[in-house]
């Protein structure tokens, strides 16, 4: 009735007497047969990662040695101070170039007044403010003013021309003010 299975009788342990039928039999015979490779599979892995952040840990050491060098070197006094002035002069340039590019240049209006001055009388101060123009004089000879104040008034440059003069001693001072008419801005622009 109940007859065991023959076996054959081997010497050899390392092979199987018999298949196994069990599910825990055939797991025990994969984990034993492929399991070890993977586990072998497993620590290349694991040494492979160990290996490069050692690497990548050694690198990470230099660039921070070498970024604490570099804020050692700019937390230099004189590295502190060129970089100030060096701030300032592109901070000047581009003023300059500010003014370069929006501002009007009076240069010629004010030359062409300075010299628009007769020979006897004395400028002593002059003010230039958008298209006001005052003028401080002083002379000897009261007909050289009247005939400057002629020749301002007459002038299709200058409008609302204003004369007011004093006389102490022999001195005569003379404050003159005016405003450059549409036409005279129209020539000084022309000739910039």
């Amino acid at each position: 009735m109940f007859q065991k299975e023959k076996q054959p009788k081997s010497i050899n342990f390392m092979e199987t007497l018999y298949d196994p039928s069990d599910v825990w039999d055939s797991a025990y015979i994969w984990l034993v047969s492929i399991g070890k490779y993977l586990l072998i599979g497993v620590q290349i892995i694991v040494l492979i990662v160990f290996f490069s952040r050692l690497v990548l840990d050694g690198r990470n050491n230099d660039l921070t040695e070498e970024i604490n060098n570099k804020v050692v070197l700019l937390s230099n006094e004189t590295w502190k101070r060129n970089a100030f002035l060096f701030e300032n002069y592109q901070i000047l340039l581009g003023d300059i170039k500010n003014i370069r590019e929006g501002q009007t240049i009076n240069s010629l209006q004010i030359r062409e007044l300075i010299s628009g001055v007769p020979s006897n009388l004395v400028l002593e101060g002059l003010s230039f403010s958008e298209k006001r123009v005052s003028l401080r004089l002083s002379s000897n000879n009261l007909n050289s003013v009247k005939d400057y104040e002629s020749s301002l008034k007459n002038n299709p440059m200058y409008e609302d021309v204003k004369f007011s003069i004093t006389k102490e001693d022999a001195e005569i001072s003379v404050g003159v003010s005016f405003y450059l008419s549409e036409e005279g801005e129209v020539s000084g622009r022309a000739e910039n």
